[in-house]
């Protein structure tokens, strides 16, 4: 990334689109505190009713600590996200270990969690306490994406939610998004499909080669202008 500068408001969904490589994974993988950030950089949070905090340096144990209500889908879901061998319950209760909490120890709390995600985002599964990694995909993501919006974040991030999903699993994490987006929270969203970031996003901010190339208004802007931006030649097309 090099010299990457934007905000995210609450209650927008800000996409971030760009060609693969271009630096989306390691730009919200360095806001959660899973990237080193050089020295002299800056990702300043402002809450909704608080001081602003600054997240460079900050682990993502600190970033909980300091009550920054930050949730991430990675792109990875069972390298980074979730545990393919455990259960439903216990992938909800992974949360919290991250967290450093010691909550949940009775497996009551989490397996409550585990079944109102089930219930509320209607995920397929025979039981609570097969291994997740016997699920569908779209119904691991389901899993993945109600674990994370179930603490009410202020930032939402989401790495490639809706890859090698089905039509009707993409919408439901899209409705998510929007619900999260209605509740306060700044959502990123980054996507591969211009038709959904077009149509989901409030605004989408496009990277080429680590560094922004342009932000656009999703709803405004056309394909066209988003693929120049995504190769380096939006500027050249205005000229």
């Amino acid at each position: 990334m090099d010299e990457v500068s934007f905000t995210a408001y609450s209650g927008e969904i800000l996409g971030i689109a760009g060609i693969t490589g271009s630096g989306q994974r390691e730009l919200l993988e360095a806001i959660a505190g899973l990237q080193r950030i050089e020295p002299g950089s800056s990702i300043r949070f402002i809450p909704p009713a608080g001081q602003e905090v600054d997240l460079v340096g900050k682990s993502p144990l600190d970033i909980y600590k300091l009550g920054v209500g930050l949730a991430f889908v990675p792109e990875d879901r069972f390298g980074m996200g979730l545990v393919g061998s455990m259960d439903l319950a216990d992938n909800v209760m992974l949360r919290s270990y991250k967290n450093g909490k010691s909550a949940f120890t009775d497996r009551k709390s989490p397996r409550a969690l585990a079944q109102k995600i089930v219930d509320d985002l209607e995920v397929v599964t025979p039981s609570l306490n097969i291994p997740l990694r016997r699920l569908s995909g779209g119904n691991v993501q389901k899993v993945l994406v109600g674990r994370e919006i179930a603490g009410k974040p202020s930032l939402l991030m989401t790495a490639y939610a809706v890859r090698g999903l089905d039509i009707n699993t993409s919408y439901t994490i899209y409705h998510l998004l929007n619900e999260q987006k209605e509740h306060g929270a700044s959502v990123m969203f980054v996507g591969e499909d211009l038709d959904v970031l077009l149509e989901l996003c409030d605004r989408i901010l496009v990277l080429c080669a680590g560094k922004v190339s342009g932000i656009v208004e999703g709803r405004k802007a056309k394909k066209e202008e988003v693929g120049l931006l995504m190769t380096h030649l939006g500027e050249e097309a205005k000229a």
